[in-house]
Formats: structure tokens, C-alpha cells, sequence
């Protein structure tokens, strides 16, 4: 006679609906089958999950590493992320944070990989008809401070000069440029919609390095340019002054990590320097 297992009703709810695991989970902690667990959840009438709720909590076929935990680190992620990344969860409970990104550069598809490879699975598709290659990082939910789309940067990386360089260079790998205009003048630009965002790099942290600007106000929402229009008014800061070039650019190349980013970097560097001597 098979061994009769009993499951009271408090034992699965804890299990199914406070910790979150599957009905094979449960069927496997308990050495019974899943079809029994399944059983039991319609016998007590426990709301069972969708098929894009159990796939949630599904584990995941590559191996992920949780963040290292450096708020340097972090402080730059979440600089890059509110420049250039889309990030979100399939579901609510799920454990794993998605981060994409298209982008038609080389250097910037490499760089994601780099910032993720260590974390999770990170794959690119592309290019695609438009030359854009679509890169998607799949992590654990350490990374949830990627969730947020910041309207401000965070007080907690203004409080500190190097994670406020730190969130700069995140930042200016994803929207920012250095370089030498048709004039042979050299300049420092970055463009961007977020305007909490700007107005806090231009009042905040451009200071600790000494370096004072304006916000410009660049194009009206709705504006299309290179084909591409703008969703919202875009805002941008624009300098010129050899001297103030220099500040940034020594303060910041311990930072940045993309590839173009440094190299055009150092071609203005190497310009002032020759201009200054």
C-alpha cells in the first residue's frame, strides 16, 4: 500500500504563495510528485500561477554572480544606465533584471559586455538593417538599483567627489563627447533630455573639479534631427576654456571606460597640452 503523504494547508501556503517556490520546488522538498503539490493547491483552493508567472521564477540556465558591491562601481552603472541602457523585469517576482540597449557602435557594444559579462549572460543580435546591434544582459536581482529611471542624480553619490566623477564618467560614456570642432578648437559636450540630471552635473558636480558652466537650453521637444526626434526639450553643457578642458579631462580619464570615449579624451589632452607649453 503506497505511504499516504499529508501537506497541511499552512505548510503549502508558506511555501507557494511566502516563499515563492514552484510546484516542483515543493514536490522535491517534500519527495512527492508535482502532480500531488498540484493536487493539494486545488484541493485548498490556492490561486495556482500563470504560465508568465511560474516561467518568472523558473531558474536560470546560465550562471550569475551578484554585484561586487563598490559604490564606485555602482555610482558609474547608474550613470551609464540613465544615459543608454532600458532596464526592466519580465514580472514582478522574477529573478532576473534585464538590461538592453541598441546602439550602432562598436565601442559601445563591447563596453556593455565588458560592465556585464562578469554578472550574467549577456548576448548581441544585430546588426540589424539599420546597423544597430541589440545587446541584452540578463541579471540577478542584485542589480535592482538599475531599476530606476532617477529624475535627479542620487544625494548619496553628490554627498562624494568620486562617485560623483564616477557617475560622470558613466554618464558621458553614454551621451557625452570630447573633441576638436573644424576650428581645431577643442570641446567638451553633453546632450541629454534629463534635465534633473544636467542641472545637477552642471550645479553640483562640475564644481568639485572647479569647473563652472551654463545649462543651455539646445532643442524643443518634438524636434526631429538626424532623424531622430527628441520626446522631450533637450538641454546641454558645452566647454571651451582650454583651462577648464584640462580640469575635467585629468579628473575624469581614471573613470571612463569606453574605448572612444578615452581615446578622444586624450587626442584633446594631448592638444591643450601642446597649446599650453
Amino acid at each position: 500500500m503506497p505511504k499516504l503523504i499529508q501537506i497541511p494547508k499552512k505548510t503549502l501556503v508558506d511555501l507557494y504563495i511566502h516563499r515563492f517556490l514552484s510546484s516542483y520546488q515543493i514536490a522535491k522538498k517534500l519527495n512527492c510528485s508535482q502532480a500531488l503539490i498540484m493536487k493539494k493547491l486545488n484541493i485548498y483552493k490556492i490561486q495556482t500561477r500563470t504560465i508568465q508567472q511560474g516561467k518568472a521564477l523558473t531558474l536560470p540556465k546560465h550562471e550569475r554572480h551578484d554585484f561586487s558591491g563598490t559604490l564606485e562601481e555602482k555610482a558609474y552603472l547608474i550613470g551609464f544606465r540613465l544615459g543608454d541602457l532600458f532596464v526592466s523585469k519580465t514580472h514582478p517576482n522574477s529573478p532576473t533584471i534585464r538590461v538592453s540597449c541598441n546602439s550602432t557602435k562598436n565601442e559601445q557594444v563591447n563596453l556593455i559586455h565588458q560592465l556585464f559579462n562578469t554578472y550574467g549572460y549577456v548576448k548581441s543580435i544585430g546588426p540589424d538593417k539599420k546597423g544597430a546591434t541589440n545587446t541584452r544582459c540578463y541579471l540577478n536581482n542584485t542589480f535592482k538599483f538599475l531599476m530606476s529611471k532617477y529624475s535627479n542624480i542620487p544625494s548619496w553619490i553628490l554627498k562624494s567627489k568620486k562617485f560623483s566623477l564616477s557617475f560622470l564618467a558613466g554618464y558621458l560614456d553614454a551621451e557625452g563627447t570630447f573633441a576638436v570642432n573644424n576650428r581645431n578648437q577643442p570641446v567638451f559636450s553633453v546632450k541629454s533630455q534629463d534635465k534633473g540630471v544636467m542641472s545637477d552635473i552642471h550645479k553640483y558636480i562640475l564644481p568639485k573639479i572647479g569647473v563652472q558652466t551654463r545649462l543651455q537650453f539646445v532643442r524643443a521637444e518634438g524636434t526631429i534631427m538626424l532623424g531622430i526626434r527628441s520626446n522631450k526639450d533637450v538641454f546641454g553643457i558645452f566647454v571651451y576654456n582650454k583651462k577648464d578642458l584640462n580640469k575635467i579631462l585629468k579628473e575624469l580619464l581614471p573613470f571612463l571606460k569606453h574605448k572612444k570615449r578615452k581615446t578622444d579624451a586624450l587626442k584633446v589632452l594631448q592638444l591643450i597640452s601642446h597649446v599650453r607649453s
